[in-house]
């Protein structure tokens, strides 16, 4: 029966040996949550990143009080641009929408380091486009209309000639 006794004493010694290391494992995660939760500054790493998106929102505010301050100018552009007769041979009036257009695209050159203000360059560019495509459009209308005037005369002349061989 001494079998017995040492295999219980072991099992003894193993269970208190088991419930020391277990202690130690929970005493020592214990402290390092601790540690972690009630000592290590978060507030310092929170609030810069509280800044950073004050800061970022600041930055959209601006842009879009900018953006707001151009649409009177943007809304000019495009009233003239609609109105503008390519018939008439009115260089001040593409001018003064070029200057426009030239200091809605400053606004781009200023701010190259924020993407956001591409749009005043894309702006600028799309009514560059309009203006050049409606002076355009009325120069192949002119050109197609001169083109059918000339094919009538031709036609015509062409109808003249063919009745005066018949006699």
């Amino acid at each position: 029966m001494g079998n017995v006794d040492e295999i219980s004493s072991l099992n003894q010694r193993e269970k208190l040996i088991g419930f020391f290391y277990v202690l130690i494992l929970f005493v020592l995660t214990s402290v390092i949550c601790s540690f972690v939760l009630f000592f290590t500054d978060t507030g310092l790493l929170t609030a810069s990143g509280k800044e950073e998106a004050l800061e970022q929102m600041a930055r959209i505010r601006n842009f879009e009080k900018k953006q707001a301050s151009w649409m009177d100018k943007i809304n000019s552009v495009d009233e003239r641009i609609s109105k503008i007769d390519p018939s008439l041979n009115a260089s001040y009036e593409k001018r003064e929408i070029n200057f426009i257009l030239g200091e809605i695209r400053k606004e781009y050159v200023q701010n190259k380091w924020d993407e956001r203000y591409h749009i005043f360059e894309h702006v600028a560019q799309f009514y560059e486009l309009r203006m050049f495509d409606k002076e355009r459009l009325w120069t192949t209308q002119k050109n197609i209309e001169k083109f059918s005037a000339d094919l009538e005369r031709c036609r015509n002349s062409l109808e003249k000639k063919k009745i005066d061989l018949m006699k």
